[in-house]
């Protein structure tokens, strides 16, 4: 029973972590374009470099998402399928 509390708890963090990691991404580049000025262009290859991090993270906890899912609907349906056997 602990283990699964636990592998709820760590599916919802999966879906903050993209967010958090944008959101520390934003903060460093603008960070940065206010520490060197807006014009500045040295923190733009920060951003560049780590976007596609972004949608890793984004891809992996959909991923992961669909994968919990399909496995449920598969559970129910076989839960179904045995309601139904039962009543006949």
């Amino acid at each position: 029973m602990r283990f699964r509390h636990k592998t709820r708890k760590m599916s919802v963090c999966a879906f903050w972590v993209p967010f958090v990691f944008c959101a520390a991404l934003s903060g460093i580049v603008l960070g940065g374009q206010l520490a060197f000025g807006t014009s500045s262009e040295a923190v733009l290859p920060v951003f560049y470099c780590f976007l596609p991090m972004a949608f890793f993270f984004v891809g992996a906890a959909s991923h992961t998402s669909h994968r919990e899912l399909k496995k449920l609907r598969l559970r129910l349906d076989k839960l179904e399928s045995q309601d139904m056997e039962g009543k006949r």
